[in-house]
């Protein structure tokens, strides 16, 4: 497991690159913000060093934990955040169903819904990626500590998408708790299970 702690703010697109072609690159370069991709794919996540928990977890193919159904693989995964996030007064529900992609989830990816992820009223507060390879899985989670998403609004105002602002405004939300109490929640959960 490995416990990320970015240092400033960054916009990581999914390796689909979908996203490039709306970017707003001069409201990057004024705010400065840094702006890379990851290897898995997916809409773009922002990342605030004040605002997320972003917890990795490598799941060797050998592991009980293994699925080889990428549908079914990151269930176990949402089940210990839902247990962890319920552990201190977060009532939320965890995805089941299969993934859930429109034009937006293209652009930012708490706007889309896979199995395993975790959600607050239909607000996204955990997105879960997996990047799996012969040896296992490594699953990337972001807890939305808090959900400000004013870069990625404006990083994407022309994307030919209706309502975008108001629809990435609406498609997450934060948990309310810091991320200390959140990752405490997390292990007492992940090491009992």
């Amino acid at each position: 497991m490995w416990i990320i702690k970015p240092e400033d703010s960054c916009i990581v697109l999914g390796n689909s690159q979908r996203e490039k072609p709306f970017l707003d690159i001069s409201y990057i370069e004024s705010e400065g913000l840094n702006l890379t991709s990851r290897c898995s794919g997916g809409g773009a996540v922002l990342i605030n060093p004040d605002d997320l928990l972003w917890v990795d977890v490598f799941i060797p193919k050998n592991s009980r934990l293994w699925h080889d159904d990428v549908k079914q693989a990151a269930l176990w995964l949402g089940e210990i955040w839902v247990a962890a996030m319920r552990s201190i007064s977060i009532d939320c529900s965890m995805n089941t169903q299969s993934l859930l992609r429109s034009p937006l989830t293209d652009l930012v990816c708490f706007a889309g819904k896979a199995p395993g992820e975790v959600f607050i009223n239909d607000q996204k507060i955990i997105g879960i990626s997996q990047r799996r390879s012969n040896k296992g899985t490594r699953y990337q989670c972001a807890l939305a500590l808090k959900w400000n998403p004013v870069h990625l609004i404006n990083v994407f105002r022309n994307a030919q998408i209706e309502n975008a602002s108001e629809r990435i405004q609406s498609c997450g939300t934060g948990v309310g708790c810091t991320g200390d109490e959140a990752l405490e929640a997390f292990l007492e959960q992940l090491t009992t299970h």
